[in-house]
């Protein structure tokens, strides 16, 4: 009896640490892919414009968060708004920094987890949105309703050849890494944007994206206990999104999540 209770302690005792302390390699760059694109509204004299900005990112992956990404942006977007469509498109580029936070004792010994790193990363990518709207009565408000967006990156530096170095060789056994570095990220959105009804200067939008990272899930190889209950189960993704406007400046944040945790804020020009 004694030997029974003892063999259960150390499964669930396996079963807590294995679902309590697992590293996941995932890529940098999504959550922080899908960034808003700003556009004319349809009562605006102006029915194209030119938005140059840069972000502030940050992420972290699943389950524990041990790994953490710290991302400089700089984007560049044209815009046009005609009677009851839109569309926008533009490129980006990125710098930053991937860390391993989590630290353990048996690193060395048992190579269960991959060792700390602190490893560079950059790339670019090109985003387009196309949608249908509708203004309301007085033009202060559009409704668009749907949008289809895309998102197409790329991801090199130190740490992306240090996830496919651990997905060719030995993967950790409480680790999950995925060997991406180029992605296509698509899906829908609904937003609405309104101005101030005497200060037409001053623009207040909120947006929703929902769509996906198609392959993203599936190209993670795992270690013998890193997926025991499946954490990573879908390469689904979803960004929530503010966007303010005052005159020429603008101003957004958001928060999003595609298999990593993601938040962003950036301050831009228009003209």
């Amino acid at each position: 009896m004694k030997t029974k209770i003892n063999t259960l302690f150390s499964f669930l005792l396996v079963v807590i640490l294995t679902s309590s302390c697992r590293t996941y390699l995932t890529p940098a760059l999504p959550g922080n892919n899908m960034g808003y694109l700003p556009r004319p509204m349809e009562v605006d004299s102006v029915k194209s414009l030119t938005h140059v900005s840069a972000s502030y990112a940050g992420a972290s992956s699943p389950e524990n968060g041990s790994v953490s990404f710290e991302l400089g942006m700089l984007n560049i977007n044209r815009a046009h708004t005609f009677k009851g469509f839109n569309i926008a498109y533009g490129v980006f580029g990125y710098l930053g920094s991937a860390e391993n936070t989590y630290q353990d004792n048996t690193n060395n010994t048992k190579a269960d987890y991959p060792p700390s790193f602190n490893k560079n990363m950059y790339g670019f990518g090109l985003r387009t949105s196309i949608g249908l709207h509708s203004m309301s009565a007085n033009g202060n408000t559009d409704f668009r309703f749907i949008n289809w967006e895309n998102a197409l990156s790329t991801e090199s530096g130190a740490y992306a050849d240090f996830r496919e170095e651990v997905y060719n060789g030995k993967v950790y056994n409480y680790t999950g890494v995925s060997n991406r570095k180029r992605f296509w990220t698509t899906g829908l959105s609904t937003e609405v944007i309104f101005r101030g009804k005497r200060n037409h200067d001053i623009k207040h939008a909120f947006r929703l994206f929902i769509g996906g990272t198609p392959g993203l899930a599936n190209s993670f190889k795992y270690g013998d206990f890193a997926d025991i209950d499946k954490i990573i189960k879908s390469s689904g993704a979803w960004n929530l999104s503010y966007f303010l406007n005052i005159k020429k400046i603008t101003l957004s944040f958001e928060i999003a999540e595609n298999i990593n945790l993601a938040s962003k804020i950036s301050l831009g020009y228009k003209f």
